[in-house]
């Protein structure tokens, strides 16, 4: 049984690294979206998804340490939901709005 603990520490690393790096290129993504793409897109203000971006951004950098929101914790899961919310729903839709262009 001792070397299962080895195994889900490696995993648990594994879920903040990828979750930190997802976090953060929502959280960018969001701030070089144009303000007017987001109304266009049928979607909430920049202000809004920049604001929810950044704070599942913040979580999921935190899940890189263990002790403060490790990877399966509630508060993790939250950011990760947010960021993927973005990145598979409103992102694919100002691409198709903006004609793939993120700047103006």
């Amino acid at each position: 049984m001792t070397f299962v603990v080895p195994i889900t520490h490696w995993i648990t690393l594994a879920m903040g690294a990828i979750g930190a790096v997802v976090g953060v290129f929502a959280f960018v993504d969001a701030v070089i979206r144009r303000a007017d793409a987001f109304p266009a897109a049928d979607k909430q203000t920049k202000v809004t998804w920049t604001g929810i971006t950044a704070l599942s951004g913040v979580l999921l950098v935190l899940g890189l340490y263990p002790m403060v929101f490790p990877p399966p914790s509630l508060l993790w899961l939250a950011g990760m939901i947010g960021s993927l919310v973005y990145l598979l729903d409103v992102r694919p839709r100002l691409r198709e709005v903006t004609g793939g262009s993120s700047h103006w």
